[in-house]
């Protein structure tokens, strides 16, 4: 018999021999988890029937049949051919035919992963062999076997709970003890539990403590690689951001700033406001008064009023005539009676010199106004705007109308065009002068290019300054039209 097992625990091993010996061949040991049915099997096999041909098979999860069944005649008989086509009970006969093995006692731990056919199996062997065959199973529950004779280990009483530890505890607090008395209880007289006692705390632990699997080793290292890497990507981001935010603030303070247009106001701008509507008033009137014949000197003092009010109102506008006026007032300088037209006489006074506020010189004027002679103004010669030298009208005229052209910008002053091309000291400028409105504008581009591709490719290539201009194609057509329209307006 083993050196520590408990006397309850040696009379059971006496009691399962008894039934063995009464006739009872397959045998099931119950009891809960931890209670050493498995101790107490291995002291019956030790300690019982020395002469008997002795298996002892302790069964797992992945344990096969065929591996039992290799295992319990390979203690039974001597080098045994196993087919393992066959079953266990038909090896069983076949190998006691050709050497009998004599009697044989079986110990099977852990009936629960036994298959319904080797359970059919051992049944029929129990009964049927033809020695003697012992069968001892342990098992949580009863009626695994539904054949077999179910015996129940019981739990350990407190007296048997102190001895147990006493054989596998040198040192134990007394039975005065507390903390001892209240685990003792507790532990429920499972052996598996009290050998869990730490002597050195005084203290119970019911589980064992746990260890991280490497399974979560590895989901903590992945988890810590991913936080890593996005830790070094948002750097790498927060980097990238500053270094073009600090690039947009350089393209910004070198970007070329947008001058506002020149305004230059014509004459019938300048007068809207004070001259024409009394100027219109007058030409209605002078109109409507044709069948009545009124007196010029009304029409003349009522236009002269009107100028002299808008003097008073902005000394510091200067008139211009344009050649427009000019012809349209030598147009209409005489009516159909050969009288002089109040058109005539208001281009003859825009055309003298400004009046001042002295009274003696408005006394002069309009004793010339009241004087009915006619008055007769020369047209004057119409001259064409001399080109400026900045512009390439001619070339853009003489090139393929399907090509195109980078506009890089658009001013109305001659001067922000030349600072512009000094500046960036570009090839291939090209500037084309037009008329718009009554103003002229100066078109800075980059020309010519055959394809729309080509002029892309050339943008990619421009610098930042000229880019913060955005800059956008345009075809020479379109540049042809401009030139052609702002000739015929000349």
């Amino acid at each position: 018999m083993q050196s520590q097992i408990l006397p309850s625990r040696a009379a059971l091993v006496d009691r399962i021999a008894m039934q063995f010996e009464y006739g009872q061949n397959l045998i099931c040991l119950v009891g809960n988890s931890g209670l050493g049915k498995s101790y107490l099997a291995e002291s019956f096999i030790t300690d019982k029937y020395p002469d008997f041909s002795k298996a002892f098979v302790k069964l797992g999860a992945h344990t096969k049949d065929t591996e039992l069944v290799q295992q319990l005649l390979e203690n039974s008989f001597r080098a045994p051919l196993v087919d393992h086509k066959l079953s266990l009970s038909e090896n069983f006969f076949v190998l006691y035919n050709e050497q009998p093995c004599g009697p044989c006692l079986w110990v099977i731990d852990g009936a629960r992963h036994l298959s319904d056919e080797l359970i059919q199996e051992l049944q029929l062997l129990a009964k049927k062999a033809p020695d003697t065959l012992y069968i001892l199973v342990t098992g949580q529950a009863p009626k695994i076997l539904p054949e077999a004779l179910d015996i129940h280990l019981e739990s350990l009483s407190l007296t048997e709970s102190r001895r147990l530890m006493a054989m596998f505890f040198p040192e134990l607090p007394p039975s005065e003890d507390p903390i001892f008395n209240t685990f003792l209880s507790e532990a429920g007289g499972n052996p598996s539990i009290l050998l869990e006692w730490q002597q050195n705390q005084h203290q119970l632990t019911l589980k064992s403590k746990q260890t991280m699997s490497s399974r979560q080793w590895k989901g903590f290292l992945g988890a810590f690689v991913v936080i890593t890497a996005l830790f070094l990507v948002a750097l790498l981001y927060q980097k990238d951001l500053a270094d073009l935010l600090r690039l947009q603030q350089d393209v910004g303070a070198t970007s070329v700033e947008v001058l506002p247009e020149p305004t230059v106001l014509t004459t019938q701008e300048a007068l809207s406001d004070e001259i024409a509507q009394p100027v219109s008033r007058a030409l209605t009137e002078r109109s409507d008064s044709s069948d009545t014949q009124l007196p010029l000197q009304h029409d003349v003092q009522s236009i002269l009023g009107a100028l002299t009010q808008g003097q008073a109102a902005g000394d510091e506008y200067q008139v211009e005539i344009n050649e427009e006026d000019a012809e349209h007032t030598a147009a209409s300088d005489r009516d159909a009676q050969g009288e002089p037209n109040a058109s005539a006489a208001v281009a003859q006074v825009l055309t003298q010199p400004d009046i001042s506020s002295d009274g003696a010189e408005r006394t002069d004027i309009n004793e010339e106004v009241e004087t009915p002679e006619p008055v007769i103004i020369t047209q004057p010669q119409v001259q064409p705007d001399p080109v400026s030298g900045l512009s390439d009208n001619a070339w853009f005229l003489a090139q393929d109308s399907n090509a195109w052209t980078i506009q890089l910008l658009a001013v109305t002053d001659e001067s922000v065009a030349r600072r512009y091309i000094e500046q960036h000291k570009l090839s291939q400028i090209r500037t084309a002068q037009v008329m718009r409105a009554g103003k002229a504008w100066w078109f800075v581009t980059l020309a010519p290019f055959a394809t729309l591709d080509d002029a892309k490719q050339a943008r990619t290539e421009l610098p930042e300054a000229v880019l913060a201009g955005q800059p956008f194609f345009k075809r020479i057509v379109q540049i042809k039209q401009q030139i052609q329209q702002s000739q015929t307006q000349k």
